[in-house]
């Protein structure tokens, strides 16, 4: 099930979609929060192969929302390269 949050945001989203066809979404950043992250991270299969950086789900949970929080400040910089 959806967070609340996530769902009013993509809700707003696709009402915009609809009434604004022509529209551009060439920038949705400033509607991913950690939050966002963490119901992604929810979502994601735990028993799928580990990341390019070699970390497991079950290790990046050890430090979810620091982790998640990183992630976060990585992407609002532009910088989505996994650490290694």
């Amino acid at each position: 099930m959806r967070s609340p949050i996530v769902s009013t945001k993509l809700q707003q989203i696709a009402e915009q979609a609809v009434s604004e066809p022509d529209r551009v979404f060439n920038n949705l950043m400033y509607l991913v929060d950690v939050d966002f992250l963490k119901e992604a991270y929810q979502r994601t299969r735990k028993d799928a192969a580990p990341g390019i950086n070699g970390v497991t789900a079950e290790q990046y949970a050890e430090n979810l929302d620091g982790n998640l929080q990183a992630l976060h400040d990585r992407m609002r910089k532009g910088s989505t390269e996994p650490l290694l």
